[in-house]
């Protein structure tokens, strides 16, 4: 896949995170997650290491992975930190975290926050999403390819 369509196609993605019917209640709950507007900068713990903070939220009754995008370059190390700030009781006090591509699948308890980390090692556009809950939002991992 060239760069050009990698960057074509995570264009796309943020546009149409601003088409979502919910857009608007999403940037309102900009205070508790981070926006899904925008693909966000990663912060950067250690050379070569890229790191986001995803978050699990629920807005209308609809559950949703924030950011929508995050973008790394191939051969980065990529350190996710994931919080699942849902609001329930029992069961549904955890939420999955999957990118079947690179072999990651966990879950998320509700006030213990998860860290992992992988080597974002082949470019291409990888969904990420809430394998316990299919009917949740997900968003896509872009890895463009190394330069």
């Amino acid at each position: 896949m060239s760069k050009a369509m990698l960057k074509t196609m995570a264009a796309m993605a943020v546009a149409a995170a601003f088409m979502l019917p919910s857009a608007s209640r999403i940037a309102a709950a900009a205070d508790a997650a981070p926006s899904a507007a925008a693909v966000p900068a990663p912060a950067v713990d250690e050379p070569g290491t890229k790191s986001f903070t995803l978050v699990s939220v629920e807005i209308d009754d609809t559950k949703f992975w924030l950011p929508s995008v995050i973008a790394v370059e191939q051969g980065d190390k990529v350190k996710l930190t994931l919080k699942n700030q849902v609001p329930g009781t029992g069961p549904s006090n955890q939420h999955g975290f999957t990118i079947p591509a690179y072999n990651i699948a966990e879950i998320v308890t509700r006030g213990t926050p998860k860290t992992i980390t992988f080597v974002a090692d082949k470019p291409g556009v990888f969904p990420y999403f809430c394998q316990l809950h299919l009917a949740h939002i997900g968003g896509s991992l872009i890895v463009l390819p190394k330069k």
